[in-house]
């Protein structure tokens, strides 16, 4: 259970070091679209997670599918094979999950400290900055990238 609560720590972790990212008001937007597909891979991913630790806990599928508000059968169909893995997952990678789950918590806290400081004044500058690139035609492409 140790471990899969530490595997659990890590991925919602590292889920919101990237809604930090995104909550930057000038650079957020552009690095959204980017990592969206990432983000539904880590979203599925603690997903899986968390009901791997419910159904470790004794929770059953009917209750986790009553909150769903779905059948007892499609949620299983649904999570059971991920959940599984994750769990098996967490068991082999549970020293690298700790480790993992420090390093993801420290970046958090620095990305939460540096869109902290000056917040506001970057607020009020990110219209601007929005503005200048809409009129700079394929500002969003890099040289390569075209």
């Amino acid at each position: 259970m140790r471990n899969l609560l530490v595997a659990l720590s890590n991925a919602a972790l590292e889920l919101a070091n990237d809604g930090v990212a995104l909550a930057h008001p000038r650079e957020g937007a552009a690095l959204g679209l980017v990592i969206t597909p990432t983000l539904q891979s880590k979203v599925a991913h603690v997903e899986a997670l968390a009901c791997a630790v419910l159904r470790h806990s004794g929770v059953s599928w009917d209750a986790m599918a009553g909150r769903y508000d779905v059948t007892r059968q499609s949620l299983h169909r649904r999570l059971a094979a991920s959940a599984d893995q994750v769990a098996e997952n967490a068991q082999k990678l549970a020293a690298g999950q700790e480790m993992s789950a420090y390093q993801e918590l420290g970046l958090l806290v620095a990305a939460c400290q540096r869109l902290g400081q000056n917040f506001e004044r970057k607020l009020e500058r990110a219209p601007e900055s929005w503005e200048a690139r809409r009129r700079t035609p394929g500002w969003w492409w890099e040289p390569g990238d075209k």
